[in-house]
């Protein structure tokens, strides 16, 4: 019995035929005329290609030989006829049904974001665990250099103040020396402002902005455990992974193989002008407390501190308004006025975040 017509290849040469597939009780045969050219052959030991939409359908047969026919009814007829299985022609369903289409769209969404919200946090967190010290070193070389070429200038501050607030210091860089160098930076801040910044091999930037900002040196002690919590807990290196594999995820969908290299080269930018995500400023929270309960430092400061610093940029006037140890402001900057002018640029400012920092109210 004829099944339909389309197109013989013998599986030696490009040769293309005309011929009629035909069925007799379940043996295939391929013929022109009255000549056979391939079969019988059982169903079974012929495999054929899946239907997806109009596109042609391919029977191959032992030995290399392909018939190829656009009549997909006809051999959608001829599998159902013989077929036990109930999940015959199942991707042909899966692709022309629209609530299947849109069940996929909606599995593929949400697969994409789980693995932006969880998955490449925590690759990014055991890739950076794992990496050794040196390759943070390097990044942190060429973070630096960055910042001091187009953001901070040298410091101003007087030798005495430094050797001070680094004497501060130093009970705290002490108890965590060990797998990163752990060292302090000035630097004139400049359009930065008060702002302090930790780079991924233990280097921490304090403005000279934020330093005279300060009314205490505990006040610093308590931003620069904050800072601490950074460096222990990776943040700078997770970010910068993060970022680097959302960029070949882009790539990956989209094919634009340029995210990737802009990525690369804008590595250094990354580390200093995203921020940290809420769940790291949280950590280093977190971190910053244990510290200052360890070295019987009042939590308060920290609290304190960032008021001051959140009130100071608020201050900031697009002529140039200067505030100095919380004195009370002229004018108010409008909100887009100060997005590089304060440690509060990238770290979040909320109430709700101070609370641990803060005294049990009566």
């Amino acid at each position: 019995m004829r099944i339909t017509v389309g197109d013989y290849y013998d599986g030696k040469s490009s040769r293309r035929q005309a011929a009629e597939l035909h069925d007799e009780f379940g043996m295939l045969s391929v013929q022109t005329g009255d000549a056979k050219l391939a079969g019988a052959i059982p169903l079974a030991e012929v495999e054929i290609s899946s239907r997806i939409g109009n596109t042609p359908r391919y029977l191959s047969f032992p030995g290399g030989a392909t018939f190829e026919c656009n009549d997909n009814a006809a051999i959608d007829r001829l599998v159902a006829t013989y077929s036990e299985s109930s999940h015959s022609g199942l991707l042909h369903r899966l692709e022309s049904g629209k609530r299947y289409i849109l069940a996929s769209l909606v599995l593929v969404i949400a697969f994409v974001w789980g693995g932006i919200t969880w998955g490449i946090p925590a690759l990014a967190h055991t890739a950076a665990f794992a990496m050794p010290a040196s390759a943070n070193n390097l990044i942190d070389k060429g973070v630096l250099e960055l910042l001091d070429s187009q953001m901070f200038s040298t410091t101003e501050l007087p030798e005495a103040t430094q050797e001070r607030v680094l004497a501060a210091f130093q009970p705290i860089i002490e108890g965590y020396q060990g797998e990163f160098q752990v060292r302090v930076l000035f630097r004139h801040g400049g359009e930065i402002g008060a702002n302090a910044m930790a780079l991924p091999s233990g280097s921490i930037i304090f403005t000279d902005e934020l330093v005279e900002l300060a009314e205490t040196d505990t006040e610093l002690v308590a931003i620069l455990a904050h800072e601490l919590g950074h460096v222990i807990k990776r943040h700078s290196l997770r970010q910068a992974l993060q970022s680097t594999v959302l960029g070949v995820l882009v790539v990956t969908i989209t094919g634009d193989i340029s995210s990737v290299s802009s990525i690369v080269t804008t590595l250094p930018i990354i580390l200093t002008q995203l921020g940290y995500s809420r769940d790291f400023e949280r950590e280093a929270d977190q971190f910053s407390l244990r510290v200052m309960r360890e070295q019987g430092i009042d939590p308060q400061n920290f609290a304190t501190i960032l008021r001051r610093i959140e009130k100071a940029a608020t201050c900031i006037e697009s002529e140039k308004t200067t505030t100095h140890k919380g004195q009370e402001c002229d004018t108010k900057a409008t909100e887009g006025d100060n997005e590089l002018s304060s440690y509060l640029s990238t770290h979040p400012s909320t109430e709700e975040r101070l609370q641990d920092f803060l005294p049990p109210a009566s």
